[in-house]
């Protein structure tokens, strides 16, 4: 039976990924600061397994990757008035440190595949050009800068990790919804015709869809529901 270390499980598109992870008959261990956030439809399955701990407690996260055959991440920074208020004086990027342990951690339990999310603020080369992502991303860089710093950042840590043996995928997302789902695409911006909004229940098939098919590894598509 596979098994996954799920980080971001508390948060409503992580909770998307583990119930569809779940519904596969996948087992999965979940590292939460805060295990309290989860729900019990998944703290009550025998096919979950929770960790409380931090994304700097490397004894945590080693007991929540040992054994996985693939670490699946939605974490993200917080959009909030508060996020961008409090990075006016705190430049700090946790999730981009998070990220180079959690990399770190997979290379010393030899865990190679990891799926993490992104926003269209992660550049890709084969991006074309849209005044729409322009526009959205400008305005996160204005409003929300250290929020943008900390993904932009991250995906670089993210894709450098190929050098270590690491396959990864960055699920780029434009907008996240709590809409009932659908049919769920990828593609590159300005290429594909790719869509703004993903529910996130899409989201999760998506997760576990690209886990099964490794259709792009080493690539960050923009993920959308069609």
């Amino acid at each position: 039976m596979p098994h996954i270390a799920v980080f971001g499980g508390t948060g409503r598109s992580g909770q998307c990924v583990i119930e569809e992870a779940l519904s596969r008959k996948y087992t999965l261990t979940i590292l939460a600061r805060n295990p309290s956030k989860l729900p019990g439809r998944i703290t009550s399955s025998p096919s979950v397994t929770v960790i409380q701990g931090s994304l700097s407690d490397r004894d945590a996260l080693t007991r929540a990757i040992h054994g996985a055959d693939a670490v699946l991440s939605t974490l993200g920074p917080t959009l909030s008035i508060s996020t961008a208020l409090h990075g006016l004086h705190d430049h700090s990027v946790p999730l981009t440190e998070g990220y180079k342990l959690i990399i770190d951690v997979m290379q010393a339990e030899g865990v190679k595949r990891l799926i993490a999310l992104g926003t269209v603020s992660n550049q890709a080369e084969e991006d074309g050009s849209s005044l729409v992502k322009m526009g959205m991303v400008t305005a996160v860089w204005v409003f929300l800068h250290s929020a943008w710093r900390d993904i932009v950042e991250l995906g670089k840590v993210i894709q450098a990790s190929g050098e270590k043996g690491i396959d990864w995928t960055i699920a780029r997302v434009a907008r996240l919804t709590d809409g009932g789902g659908g049919e769920v695409e990828a593609g590159y911006v300005g290429k594909d015709g790719t869509g703004v909004c993903l529910a996130r229940k899409d989201l999760g098939k998506w997760y576990l869809d690209e886990l099964e098919n490794g259709k792009w590894i080493h690539q960050m598509p923009v993920v959308y529901s069609k």
